[in-house]
């Protein structure tokens, strides 16, 4: 159930008014109901499945508060990434261990055994490993229910692909007397934002970006490249467009969820990207991985290790593929290699004027653009061929075979037929779609950046509100397409 479908909408305005319309008592239990309606309207098995896991890591944590047993909080963490393992990874192990073992009952498991990825596992296994963390270490200090705890874990809003909220970002606001004003106007501007990054933004692009990586080798070299960069628009538009719609529909009950983009591409260094994209899952992997493995307080050269390994296994989280693999030791090396930098050779990252500052939030856009590669490539094969492309492609193969058939009368033959795939695939598409959305985009990251310069026209909150949700809904009218998936929802 997407945040942008009608049954959505209608789940959501009945449970925004029976929240607020009942005792402060019984709003638990209303949450508690969305949430296992929103879950359960993907798949009953798998709702049970994940009350199941609910109500291991409760006894779990019962257990671990009582005792502060370290054997019941490294149980409590195997279990959950076993759980994650089995269905997210075990075709990837099972064809792993073929390729290395060659024994064919890993191979036999890997074809006849049909596994199902359930919804949000991924980002409710972080959730849980956090919490029963921070309860090890003695930060939970007011006991939790049952209802309480599954009522977290349940948490609709961000089920479908985080934010991923710690358990302060929840409970503090379970006894909300009233809705605020403030927050459900800020609330309506994010639904708004939402909507319009993922409908009218990212999913225009869609259009562009896929032929290209479903069939690299029919493209040259600087339109794999310049795909790269409009990946990065598309899949900026629509994962802040998720956490938009997320955090809207947690304002509206009176949750402020926690931000998880604040303008990663005007950022002058590597380590400040990532201080400003996915900052949910980036302090996560800094507060439960990167600092228990050591973090900066070893040696140089561990901490280099400790940036790989910790940017290896975030990347790997996001699925089980090689090209996630290379794609988080990509972004290891490279936050590695700028930390020996500035460490070694004093290098500056701070801007001194404006020009300076194009200059290096370019570079970290390249950066990016190059790490996406292999984000987007569809198997490991395509991430190969993307990267063999970038080197080999001067002209795509289209054009290497009408050049080969000598003759202009050919190429121009070919252009009558402009909707046959081999001559809609030498070239990119809707490029002017993607200009528009740069535009966008860039004023999208002005509006992160510089939040302060919205402020003085907040007094005009009523007038806005309304006039921007018209003129909304009179382009999704207009413009709208059919829609996709968000990208991160698969993951």
């Amino acid at each position: 159930m997407l945040y942008n479908s009608i049954p959505f909408f209608i789940l959501f305005t009945f449970i925004y008014f029976l929240y607020w319309n009942v005792a402060k008592s019984l709003r638990i239990f209303v949450l508690l109901a969305g949430g296992m309606l929103f879950y359960g309207y993907t798949s009953l098995p798998f709702l049970f499945h994940f009350l199941v896991v609910i109500g291991i890591n409760y006894f779990l944590y019962l257990g671990v508060r009582k005792t502060n047993s370290k054997s019941l909080f490294i149980l409590s963490i195997v279990l959950n990434i076993i759980n994650l393992a089995f269905f997210k990874y075990f075709y990837f192990f099972t064809g792993m261990l073929f390729s290395f073992t060659g024994i064919e009952q890993f191979q036999v498991w890997k074809e006849s055994i049909r596994i199902i990825f359930p919804m949000a596992i991924s980002f409710y296994t972080f959730q849980i490993i956090a919490f029963q963390t921070d309860n090890y270490k003695g930060k939970i200090s007011d006991p939790i229910g049952p209802i309480q705890f599954t009522t977290y874990l349940l948490f609709f809003p961000v089920l479908i692909a985080g934010p991923i909220m710690r358990f302060t970002d929840f409970f503090p606001h379970l006894n909300r007397i009233e809705p605020e004003e403030r927050d459900t106007t800020n609330a309506t501007y994010l639904m708004i934002s939402g909507i319009i990054k993922k409908v009218l933004l990212a999913d225009p692009l869609s259009g562009t970006v896929a032929p290209v990586y479903s069939n690299p080798e029919f493209y040259p070299a600087y339109a794999i490249f310049l795909t790269s960069f409009i990946y990065l628009i598309q899949l900026f538009f629509d994962f802040s467009g998720l956490t938009d719609m997320a955090r809207g529909v947690g304002l509206y009950l009176g949750f402020p969820i926690p931000e998880n983009f604040r303008a990663p591409f005007f950022s002058r260094s590597l380590s400040e990207f990532w201080d400003r994209w996915h900052i949910t899952l980036s302090t996560w992997l800094r507060d439960y991985l990167f600092i228990p493995l050591g973090g900066s307080r070893v040696g140089k050269y561990r901490v280099y290790f400790n940036l790989i390994l910790t940017m290896s296994l975030g990347g790997f989280w996001h699925g089980p593929d090689y090209t996630f693999l290379a794609w988080g030791a990509y972004w290891g090396i490279a936050l590695s290699f700028e930390r020996f930098l500035k460490e070694e050779y004093g290098l500056a990252m701070e801007a001194k004027n404006a020009f300076t500052s194009v200059i290096k939030a370019s570079f970290v856009t390249t950066i990016a653009a190059i790490s996406v590669l292999m984000f987007r490539a569809n198997s490991t094969e395509g991430m190969i061929h993307i990267f063999s492309g970038l080197f080999t492609n001067t002209e795509s193969m289209v054009q290497k075979e009408i050049l080969s058939l000598g003759g202009s009368w050919i190429t121009d033959s070919l252009g009558i037929l402009g909707n046959t795939k081999p001559f809609y695939l030498k070239s990119l598409v809707n490029l002017e779609t993607a200009g528009y959305s740069f535009v966008f985009f860039l004023i999208a990251h002005s509006f992160q950046y510089w939040p302060e310069k919205l402020e003085k026209f907040r007094k005009y909150d009523p007038y806005l509100v309304i006039g921007l949700g018209v003129l909304t809904v009179f382009l999704l009218t207009c413009l709208s397409q059919d829609g996709n998936d968000f990208i991160y929802y698969k993951f």
